[in-house]
């Protein structure tokens, strides 16, 4: 599996890893938002699997969207990660934070329908913040 991502910012801090929208892939993102956020931290944008200039098939859930972000999060080797989706990016922001091992430290959600519940994962409703461990 290749993925395509950008990672621009500084280097030190908590990235933060943009979850687009549906059919959208790391060039949607409006620049005007992701340099300005990536003024203070990490900033990655990513395509997933299938998508774009990342090879695979696209996954047909949530939760094989999420696993997806989990393994390419394994590879940056970060303590923790924040995960921003927007719209079905921000169903799989609320799936990554329990499949991601190294933790997501927080996870703002924006223009998604209630709670995300699939099997055994859940987020928390309070912007799934979740515990950090170290790696």
């Amino acid at each position: 599996m290749r993925y395509a991502y950008r990672r621009f910012g500084p280097e030190e801090g908590t990235p933060l890893v943009f979850l687009s929208h549906f059919r959208a892939g790391l060039d949607n993102w409006d620049p005007a938002v992701t340099d300005g956020l990536a003024n203070g931290r990490p900033v990655i944008l990513f395509n997933n699997a299938g998508v774009a200039s990342s090879s695979g098939e696209p996954a047909d859930t949530i939760d094989a969207s999420a696993d997806h972000v989990a393994r390419l999060s394994a590879l940056w080797a970060c303590k923790a990660v924040d995960v921003l989706g927007f719209s079905i990016g921000g169903y799989v922001a609320q799936a990554s934070s329990s499949v991601i091992p190294t933790g997501v430290a927080t996870c703002p959600r924006r223009n998604r329908a209630p709670e995300w519940r699939a099997g055994k994962r859940s987020a928390h409703s309070a912007g799934c913040r979740e515990s950090v461990a170290d790696a």
